[in-house]
């Protein structure tokens, strides 16, 4: 069966169920050729399992799993079959998408129309198309985190670029960097796949995250509720630090500000600290480093430097 066939038939599994002229469209096209009713058929049994998958635990009863299987599990088959699918969907229709891209410095918060709520990073852009039955984001770079309105019909799929991200009602973080895409979930659960679609989806909960890198079939995940909260400060403006290195602090500071943070001693720029900072405030940052370190800052319009102080000659 040809990857058009499949897209077709992927597109008619999200936009169940039809309205009258839909279904005779349907049909039209199911007489077109007999295999169109065995594509349908995997991309409704696709659907469905993902849906079971990534639907709110107090929705469905069900057996006690391993914690193990329940926080990592894979979809192969007909969840493939639509992951490869529901990829191809992108693209169309592109030119309604609403655009929205931050500056340096810049976290806005959007409102969407279904009544989900996106948090967009620093020098971040992305595509938002809310269709009748289908709700896209394209995440061209930086990061968004996400409160998903909860809409059975409509899914709210996220396509990274290498990953994609699909969730009904829960809440969760896409960064898109050159090194890769990463989702960290805050709430519920989401299914994640490949955009190569060469492996199934995997299944992660509240508290996980996922690591995707290019050529990969499956991503690293791995479990850091706390890891991901302070990754995710940026939400209140703040950074938050829990035994990071002093460099990687400045890294973070410097995404934001235009005033940038210079460290001229290799042996300050190893050292770790712990520390909640207004993301907007280098100037502080470099003061706790100079109180804590005994570290000299000189400050310009367009940097800060802090170097260690040189010990007195006796």
């Amino acid at each position: 069966m040809s990857d058009r066939v499949e897209q077709a038939a992927a597109e008619w599994a999200l936009r169940h169920p039809l309205d009258p002229a839909g279904e005779a469209q349907i049909e039209a096209w199911l007489a077109e050729d007999p295999g169109h009713a065995g594509a349908l058929l995997r991309a409704m049994a696709g659907l469905s399992l993902v849906d079971q998958a990534i639907a709110p635990r107090a929705d469905r009863i069900e057996p006690a799993r391993p914690s193990s299987e329940v926080r990592r599990r894979f979809l192969a088959g007909a969840g493939v079959a639509l992951a490869a699918s529901i990829t191809g969907l992108f693209g169309w229709h592109y030119w309604r998408a609403q655009h929205v891209e931050t500056a340096r410095g810049e976290i806005r918060r959007l409102p969407l129309a279904d009544g989900s709520v996106a948090m967009i990073n620093t020098d971040s852009a992305l595509s938002v198309a809310l269709e009748r039955n289908i709700r896209r984001i394209s995440l061209d770079h930086g990061q968004a985190w996400f409160q998903v309105a909860k809409d059975r019909a409509r899914p709210f799929v996220v396509d990274a670029g290498i990953a994609l991200v699909r969730a009904v009602g829960t809440a969760f973080s896409v960064e898109r960097r050159d090194q890769g895409v990463i989702v960290a979930v805050t709430e519920g659960t989401v299914a994640v796949w490949a955009a190569n679609a060469s492996g199934a989806m995997t299944i992660i909960d509240a508290g996980q995250f996922a690591r995707f890198h290019a050529g990969a079939a499956t991503p690293v995940v791995g479990t850091a509720p706390a890891a991901i909260t302070r990754a995710l400060a940026w939400r209140s403006g703040e950074i938050a630090l829990e035994n990071e290195t002093v460099s990687n602090a400045v890294a973070q500071f410097n995404r934001y500000n235009r005033q940038q943070l210079v460290i001229e001693d290799q042996q300050l720029a190893h050292a770790r600290l712990i520390g909640l900072f207004q993301i907007d405030k280098p100037g502080d940052f470099a003061a706790t480093l100079a109180t804590s370190f005994d570290a000299q800052v000189t400050t310009t319009p367009q940097e800060i430097r802090i170097a260690r102080k040189k010990a007195e000659a006796r």
